[in-house]
């Protein structure tokens, strides 16, 4: 095939306004004409069944709504608001809502253990939550321990510490003017996993959402060309499902697929049917289970799903080579962090993919890989993987954090030398394919060179 990395990433400028509100640009602008008001935004179904056909128009209405609603209880620009609930449409409406009066969304997986829920909620000083069920079964407990947090508003919480979201909602107008925001203002906080380390809270501005589109479009073949519909299983309060996922699908125009409890294997082939998924997000780890255990019978019912995307962690050759030949795709691998949701990865439409390879930068991106002295690496050469605040051509890259919240010094480097070091080793070869290599952590502080 013909190798077009170099010229798409030499051709690709960012045009970022310097307004910008992700609420505006995922749901209300498709409001404003009648005939794109009635596309379909949302699909969801719960674990009954039940399912649930959401237009722009309505999933505008009720999140204008909500943003009504928080106003009167007192949500300031800047302030988090916590959003603790499973793939459904209110966490859709919740994310609007909060972005489209210039409150910064908090998202918090509903698995969260209690202690590390407790720890975000303290850490973040959210003052208002929006829960599940789900979300309420690990926050509730802890709820005296986060003094700050005094107003919940939930779905399907028998709980008289929670204010229910019908009752807030019915009491509202569904017309509001959503807040200008900057583009660089900010618009979500993220928690890392804290798997090598404390959890350290990332704080995200709307451009973010742009800075993630070059690599999810490329990741998803030329989204959204052919696009049917688009799901993903991955949480929703992860950075991979919002910005390679949720969001995306939204900004486009494309039905969202929404699933509030998680699926066994055996029901994944007939969702992706039932809704005639063209698109998705899969971690490795259904690929890989895929490739070992799928019935011939399942496959037949992924007919619908033409490009495929994966994350968490590299495929074998194995399984890349199975969904080529079973599935008629092969799947594009994303690398994704906290930090960094989409900004290297493949798009084997436009140029080829190295198995067992993190993939290359996306077009827009400045990602270099960094000895412990800050100077470049060589090829071969292991360091740590970095992004630059500024693109090969010098203009802000829209995808940069902002901070590392509430910590000074974790954010001093990116702020004095431009470079954020995500802390993954890796290597680069000499065609601008990365490899990994470890976490810095755990690795000798002066990486050696690799032959």
């Amino acid at each position: 095939m013909l190798d077009q990395h170099a010229s798409l990433c030499e051709s690709f400028r960012w045009q970022v306004p310097a307004n910008f509100n992700i609420g505006q640009e995922c749901c209300h602008r498709w409001t404003s004409s009648s005939a794109d008001a009635r596309r379909i935004a949302l699909l969801t179904e719960n674990v009954c069944g039940e399912r649930g056909v959401w237009t722009y128009e309505r999933l505008g209405a009720t999140a204008n709504q909500l943003s009504n609603g928080l106003l009167k209880m007192g949500v300031k620009r800047g302030d988090r608001v916590a959003v603790i609930m499973s793939q459904r449409a209110e966490a859709v409406i919740a994310h609007i809502a909060i972005y489209s009066i210039g409150a910064v969304v908090l998202p918090i997986s509903t698995q969260l253990a209690p202690k590390a829920m407790e720890y975000r909620l303290r850490d973040a000083e959210a003052r208002v939550a929006l829960i599940d069920a789900q979300g309420a079964n690990n926050l509730l407990p802890i709820l005296q321990r986060c003094h700050k947090l005094t107003q919940l508003v939930g779905i399907d919480v028998p709980d008289e510490r929670v204010l229910p979201w019908r009752s807030l909602l019915i009491r509202q107008s569904d017309t509001f003017k959503p807040v200008q925001t900057a583009a660089n203002d900010p618009a979500l906080l993220l928690y890392t996993s804290g798997a090598t380390g404390p959890a350290r809270g990332v704080l995200l501005s709307h451009s973010t959402l742009m800075g993630n589109l070059s690599g999810f479009v490329a990741s998803q073949n030329w989204f959204p060309a052919n696009a049917e519909a688009f799901w993903t299983p991955i949480d929703w309060s992860r950075a991979s499902g919002l910005f390679c996922g949720v969001l995306p699908a939204l900004y486009f125009g494309v039905p969202l697929i929404g699933v509030c409890e998680p699926l066994g294997l055996d029901q994944v082939p007939a969702l992706i049917e039932r809704y005639r998924v063209s698109h998705a997000l899969l971690p490795a780890s259904i690929l890989k289970q895929w490739a070992a255990h799928l019935p011939r019978a399942s496959v037949t019912q992924l007919a619908t799903l033409k490009h495929l995307a994966s994350c968490e962690e590299t495929l074998s050759a194995s399984v890349v080579a199975w969904c080529e030949h079973v599935l008629g795709t092969i799947p594009n691998e994303i690398f994704s962090q906290t930090e960094l949701a989409c900004a290297v990865g493949d798009s084997n439409q436009k140029w080829p993919k190295r198995v067992g390879s993190l993939g290359r930068c996306f077009p827009g991106h400045r990602v270099v890989v960094l000895r412990e002295d800050g100077t470049p690496a060589t090829p071969g050469e292991v360091g740590e993987l970095a992004i630059f605040r500024h693109d090969p051509f010098d203009h802000p890259d829209p995808v940069t954090p902002l901070l590392y919240w509430r910590n000074e010094a974790a954010s001093l480097e990116f702020t004095t030398t431009g470079w954020w070091r995500t802390g993954d080793l890796v290597q680069q070869d000499s065609d601008g394919y990365f490899w990994f290599a470890g976490r810095r952590s755990r690795l000798a502080s002066k990486p050696k060179a690799v032959g």
